[in-house]
């Protein structure tokens, strides 16, 4: 019989009692990321896409994410992936529209709905800011298809509400 090398239990294994054991053991004598950078605070070792430690992590609150501008809001973030961007903004348009309530606004289907954006991200000049970008008066509640339908120019918005557009 040996002895594990993590737990000391006698086992038939020539080294670990288990599969969970071994790796606890190979990963404290390896470990697979080593910390890269240094806080800019407290100059303690980090991963190397992190500018603080998490002591010194300075998160700005929801209220000061919507009053930046576009430019802000990417160089903030120009060291994470190009996708990164889209995604947040998405998150960030999902909270402030929390109150609203969750009903496509044209057919009415509350299962699952998505956020459309009246006037395109892209549209949008580089000093706008995220509040104006994902505010109320650009964002529609629609769900999967008629935010596919509005996008592709089947459902146009009227003052009576949204109505299907007539192909000739």
């Amino acid at each position: 019989m040996n002895a594990c090398l993590h737990c000391g239990v006698p086992t038939a294994n020539p080294k670990y009692c288990s599969r969970s054991h071994a790796a606890i053991h190979t990963n404290k004598a390896a470990p697979k990321r080593q910390p890269q950078g240094r806080c800019l605070s407290c100059q303690a070792p980090i991963h190397a896409n992190r500018q603080y430690c998490a002591l010194h992590k300075r998160l700005p609150s929801r209220s000061q994410y919507y009053e930046l501008t576009v430019a802000e809001f990417k160089a903030r973030n120009s060291h994470l992936h190009p996708s990164y961007y889209r995604g947040h903004l998405n998150t960030l348009t999902r909270l402030l529209k929390a109150e609203r309530p969750r009903v496509c606004q044209a057919c009415g289907y509350d299962k699952h709905v998505e956020y459309c954006h009246v006037k395109p991200l892209k549209a949008f000049s580089a000093s706008t800011t995220i509040r104006q970008l994902s505010g109320p008066d650009n964002i529609y509640i629609l769900c999967p298809n008629c935010h596919w339908e509005y996008d592709h120019g089947l459902l146009r918005v009227a003052p009576t509400g949204f109505q299907p557009v007539s192909r000739p």
